[in-house]
């Protein structure tokens, strides 16, 4: 279906509702982005004899909230696991007992525009791009306070995702809406992936904090463990077979996710809008996102 000007529906909306502003390669969104690094937070590598990787987001006075620095950690951090040939698995774990609260407010002030929005999008989703597509298996551990908003968002990009059940506290949110945005990060294609279109378009509209129970219920989570110990202990179990033959079997796996990238780039022009528009500056001000 055609419109009068000769645009079919979807050319239209993306038209009328998306970023129109200057695009930006990877490199170009990077180089943005850094202006504004500080020096706060970190994400750290730990790895282990058994071919097993730790990934800790580090920022616990804002309980492991992201900022540039972070992204910048992760995708060095990603590039290094590119190259370990012997790794087999990875967790990605918060520092202090809590796993991440999301995008860091303070950050979100200093670019709170559609063209930092777009910047963002599109680096911290080729991160996890290609965080995804590691070719080993990775697990998010989700403790504390959980994981929440942008932090909901980075555990989509593992394989599985594991929740504490040791507090009755510990939740996964996609809060977005309440912050008048949606995903920056890619993660809407990869819950499309994991739950199916309704029920994402349910987590998404919605905007609650799910604890184990009903985050296992949905699919979102793969089950439930005590402590990061026991998350190891779960990844060991998965990691059993040959390096290679648990890098084939990912290769192939992933290979069917292909064309996800294209949708993304799809969703950072959708993002970028609303990004520093009078919803989401007011969210900010308010502190919204935690509160249910």
């Amino acid at each position: 279906m055609q419109m009068e000007n000769g645009q079919s529906p979807k050319e239209k909306y993306l038209h009328d509702f998306t970023y129109h502003g200057q695009e930006l390669s990877v490199t170009e969104a990077k180089n943005v982005l850094f202006q504004h690094l500080d020096n706060n937070g970190s994400v750290d590598l730990e790895k282990d004899a058994n071919g097993i990787a730790k990934i800790r987001l580090n920022n616990p006075r804002i309980k492991n909230a992201i900022n540039v620095k972070m992204m910048l950690d992760l995708d060095e951090i990603t590039e290094k696991l590119s190259q370990w040939t012997d790794c087999k698995g990875a967790i990605m774990y918060g520092a202090d007992g809590n796993f991440c609260s999301g995008g860091d407010l303070k950050m979100a002030k200093k670019i709170n525009n559609a063209f930092y929005g777009y910047a963002m999008s599109i680096y911290v989703g080729h991160i996890l791009d290609k965080f995804k597509k590691l070719p080993i298996i990775t697990v998010a551990y989700i403790d504390g306070t959980g994981a929440i908003g942008g932090g909901a968002e980075l555990t989509t990009a593992c394989d599985y995702r594991l929740m504490c059940n040791a507090v009755d506290t510990t939740a996964i949110g996609f809060v977005q809406s309440k912050m008048g945005i949606v995903p920056a990060w890619g993660a809407t294609g990869r819950l499309v992936s994991i739950m199916g279109a309704r029920k994402t378009l349910d987590l998404l509209l919605e905007a609650r904090l799910f604890g184990v129970t009903e985050a296992m219920d949905l699919g979102l989570v793969d089950g439930a463990v005590a402590s990061l110990a026991d998350a190891e202990a779960w990844l060991s179990r998965k990691i059993k077979p040959d390096v290679n033959v648990i890098r084939a079997i990912k290769r192939m796996v992933r290979c069917h996710d292909d064309s996800q990238e294209a949708a993304r780039m799809i969703e950072s022009r959708i993002f970028a809008p609303l990004w520093g528009g009078p919803v989401n500056q007011a969210a900010i001000e308010r502190q919204v996102k935690h509160k249910k």
